[in-house]
């Protein structure tokens, strides 16, 4: 299973792949989650903060922030745009990757000539 999934990873990281990331972004855009209730979740987010009360307000700009990345949708409530989270998760991830494997080649590059004066 493990050797699936990092050849998946590794078809995602492909420069090749735009494209094909493009269309997984198109699938996964319309993956939103339930309703909620502004009521609902300023309960939730109150007993997950136990300490103090979270505002009202505090809660409405922050859902606004959210809204402007399209993480979240208001209207009825408040729902979770999974598809959306989803894709930015997956940019981070590949970002992350990339930055990672430019940093193992510096670091290799660095050790090259410290080998060479051994």
């Amino acid at each position: 299973m493990k050797s699936e999934l990092d050849m998946a990873f590794s078809k995602l990281t492909n420069p090749r792949m735009s494209a094909g990331l493009m269309i997984l972004h198109s699938l996964l855009e319309p993956l939103k989650g339930p309703n909620v209730a502004p009521r609902e979740v300023r309960e939730t987010v109150d007993r997950l903060v136990e300490e103090r009360k979270v505002s009202k307000q505090s809660i409405t700009n922050a859902a606004r922030r959210l809204e402007e990345a399209r993480i979240l949708a208001r209207g009825e409530g408040y729902s979770v745009n999974y598809g959306r989270l989803i894709s930015v998760l997956l940019n981070t991830v590949l970002d992350q990757e990339q930055r990672i494997a430019k940093l193992e080649d510096e670091i290799d590059e660095l050790k090259r000539p410290a080998a060479r004066e051994s």
